[in-house]
């Protein structure tokens, strides 16, 4: 079947290889793409995902858990798959402030109070409350070319180009919207937001390291800041600011205590608990850090998976992108034919090679 896919982030690419490994044929509308075009391009969302396979801040019709599972199972294929970058290591999503959380479903998860090893801490702190559990990670600078690159061995086209909203009725096949943000404009979705996030990177030689956390201190209204180790730095971040994109300008707050580090107003949490716990792996200075941001397309109705039409909806994830991309691939491709996760480990093969 002829399909189009516009967008040029993770869902889109994810999408497109689906699609591309079922034996439809694709066409890819993007004006940019996620890493291909540089470290800094575009900024909505795909290029400064973390990414945990975790989701997160994210509108959806399933529980917590139930995505949780389906995150972890169609990213198990890929972590099994040697040359695919997606690995699995130990996290620790911790407090400061004790209380009744909740144990979500995550691979081996235990509360922190029956874990025998030793705990992320802040100095002169104590953590109260809170678990620890495996997780898969995605490498996404080694990631996102490899499914840029193997969309286009299995076939995929490329248009580099802006799509309007008066074409879109005009593009050929079943067209699969993967324009997150984009939505806004074309498809008159004025739900969507844009959520600002930093990430933050120190050089980290001897990396990656075996684990990483999500870590809320007392005395900052209950916000976080989290680390994760890539494979040459440590990276770390926790900003989710509301806005939107108002003629091409991000327009929304601004940190209730900034800090200036590489040019970029970050909150100042994410650097002052990161630079406290991490002080004895590496040295976390504001002059040996790398700063960028970027936008979640945070949309307020939920992740939009359905088909209208000719067109197949797929964005609205938040801070859930990544870690929900194969599921939602799946979910959009089986609006024009019969599939199931038993396909992702030929998936997983293709892009290994």
């Amino acid at each position: 079947m002829e399909c189009t896919v516009v967008g040029g982030g993770v869902q889109a690419l994810s999408t497109g290889v689906l699609l591309e490994s079922l034996g439809h044929s694709t066409t890819m509308i993007s004006d940019e793409f996620a890493y291909i075009d540089g470290s800094d391009d575009p900024p909505v969302a795909t290029d400064y995902a973390a990414a945990s396979v975790y989701p997160v801040q994210v509108e959806s019709e399933y529980s917590e858990d139930e995505l949780i599972r389906r995150a972890e199972s169609t990213f198990e294929p890929f972590w099994e798959s040697d040359g695919v970058p997606v690995r699995k290591h130990t996290h620790y999503y911790l407090y400061e402030n004790a209380g009744d959380r909740h144990l979500p479903d995550r691979m081996g998860a235990q509360p922190v109070s029956q874990y025998d090893g030793e705990v992320p801490t802040r100095a002169g702190e104590t953590v109260e409350g809170g678990y620890v559990c495996e997780e898969y990670f995605v490498e996404m600078p080694e990631y996102v070319p490899q499914l840029y690159h193997t969309y286009r061995e299995l076939g995929g086209d490329i248009e580099r180009r802006t799509v309007t909203a008066t074409e879109v009725d005009n593009l050929a096949g079943i067209v699969f919207n993967c324009t997150g943000y984009g939505s806004r404009e074309l498809f008159d979705d004025d739900s969507l937001r844009a959520m600002k996030g930093h990430i933050l990177q120190v050089p980290y030689e001897d990396g990656p390291l075996p684990f990483s956390y999500t870590y809320t201190p007392s005395g900052y209204d209950d916000e976080y800041a989290y680390m994760y180790p890539r494979r040459e730095t440590v990276l770390f971040g926790g900003s989710y600011l509301p806005g939107d994109i108002v003629d091409g300008q991000w327009v929304g707050e601004s940190p209730d205590d900034p800090m200036t580090v590489d040019g970029v107003t970050i909150p100042r949490r994410l650097y002052d608990v990161t630079a406290d716990i991490m002080s004895e792996y590496t040295d976390i200075t504001p002059e040996r850090i790398d700063a960028k941001y970027g936008y979640r397309p945070y949309r307020a109705d939920g992740m939009r998976i359905e088909r209208t039409g000719d067109i197949v909806h797929n964005y609205g994830h938040g801070g859930a992108g990544v870690s929900m991309s194969w599921w939602s691939a799946l979910r959009a491709v089986s609006y024009i034919e019969t599939v199931s996760e038993d396909v992702l480990p030929d998936v997983a093969a293709a892009v290994a090679v």
